[in-house]
């Protein structure tokens, strides 16, 4: 029984191999390789206002897409209570020395950790996120209803932590190829208060829509030029106003506040360099579209690392409201059984981000992409179909004879049981 079983998940998986490969996989190869930075114009940031990019409960709705779209990012308050961000912050400090971190920039200092939604800190935020007046509805109207979630991170800055280079997340994407990429919009929030000595996000509101910030290149070159250590810290010009753009805007918020901010928007961590305060701790969710009918076929962007515990994929921003009652099941990332489909919305799954590496070879920055592109996948496909062929003649021409055994053990243990009983009478 258990070799039948083992036979019909390998044939199982060869049949979905060959129709990714020869149903799915064409309808969503990309043909262009160029990322924003040739593609878009240079433009300078839309505002040096903090209070320009405030989203507030009496603003209408169409007023916060307007303003969001503009400058690519949204400040909303009170997300997260206290409460909630406390214990919160409370249980990811722990965690850090429990979970394995991962990468991030100017990753000294820093840790990066992937925790899951079982925990009651963490579902208790989310929640709160699904639920919240605001955010919610906002994130509906910029990326569509049922949203899926594509990322669950929280990075904490230790003092010492150096400042990030300036740079965006994805960079190939819905800002430059609508109609072949979703749109992709991050939601950090700090579980503490944040100040710039803290190190505090920078950011460059309305940069989603062009290659690089429009700057002064002179006065920034006199600058560089006036700073005997740069060549030796930095290397060169290029290298060095990667780190120095005049984008003077920093996320210095309240516990529990958040910024929605999208993929393509020039962002940077700051350094920690007060020894006197908190460790920055910052939770970020990544939500991408979700594909609205069987016939979307756009896939979600590429150059960015979707930081993501697998059993979390699958899921949209709706579920956050109910993840306390409703469990998220071991066979919801895979697209199994999931309640969205009822009304043609699929969700992205585990199996989508694995198989974007080859419909996709132009995607740098999955630690395998050079050696599991197009081609390779091809031959992988064919190769895995041969193998469980011999091995499935093989194992057909010996059934007769497993069964055979079979009966002859059953045969034997039936006469042994007859003559036990005789004995005993």
């Amino acid at each position: 029984i258990v070799l039948h079983l083992c036979f019909v998940f390998l044939w199982s998986a060869c049949g979905y191999l060959i129709y990714t490969r020869d149903v799915a996989g064409p309808e969503l190869r990309f043909p262009y390789q160029a990322s924003k930075d040739a593609t878009l114009e240079y433009c300078g940031p839309t505002t040096d206002n903090f209070d320009d990019l405030i989203v507030t409960e009496d603003m209408e709705l169409d007023d916060a897409e307007a303003q969001t779209d503009t400058h690519g990012l949204a400040i909303v308050r009170n997300i997260l209570s206290g409460k909630t961000a406390s214990n919160l912050r409370d249980y990811i400090l722990k965690a850090n020395h429990k979970i394995e971190s991962t990468f991030v920039l100017s990753g000294q200092n820093r840790f990066h950790i992937m925790p899951t939604h079982e925990e009651p800190a963490i579902q208790a935020a989310l929640k709160e996120i699904g639920t919240h007046p605001v955010m919610k509805p906002l994130i509906d109207r910029m990326l569509g209803p049922k949203s899926s979630l594509v990322a669950f991170s929280v990075i904490t800055n230790l003092y010492g932590a150096e400042d990030q280079n300036w740079h965006y997340d994805a960079g190939t994407s819905h800002a430059n190829y609508p109609e072949y990429f979703v749109p992709e919009y991050t939601l950090s929030i700090p579980l503490q208060d944040t100040t710039k000595e803290m190190g505090a996000t920078g950011i460059c509101p309305g940069t989603h829509k062009c290659s690089w910030p429009d700057v002064n290149w002179e006065e920034l070159e006199q600058q560089y030029n006036s700073d005997p250590t740069a060549p030796s810290v930095y290397g060169n010009f290029e290298q060095w106003a990667q780190y120095n753009l005049p984008c003077n805007l920093a996320v210095e918020v309240s516990v529990g506040d958040g910024m929605l901010y999208n993929a393509d928007v020039y962002h940077r961590g700051s350094g920690h360099k007060d020894p006197n305060a908190p460790e920055r701790v910052v939770a970020f969710l990544t939500f991408a579209g979700s594909r609205q009918s069987p016939q979307d076929q756009r896939s979600l962007p590429l150059g960015t690392v979707h930081s993501l515990d697998w059993r979390s994929w699958g899921h949209t921003i709706d579920d956050f409201a109910t993840v306390d009652t409703k469990p998220w099941r071991p066979w919801h990332p895979f697209g199994l059984f999931n309640p969205c489909r009822v009304d043609g919305v699929r969700p992205w799954t585990v199996l989508d981000y694995f198989f974007m590496i080859f419909r996709h070879k132009d995607e740098a920055m999955h630690m395998i992409s050079a050696n599991f592109d197009e081609i390779y996948f091809e031959e992988l496909v064919e190769e895995t179909v041969e193998q469980v062929s011999y091995a499935s003649m093989a194992y057909l021409s010996i059934v007769p004879l497993i069964w055979l055994w079979l009966l002859r053990q059953l045969t034997n243990k039936i006469q042994r049981l007859e003559q036990s009983k005789e004995k005993q009478n």
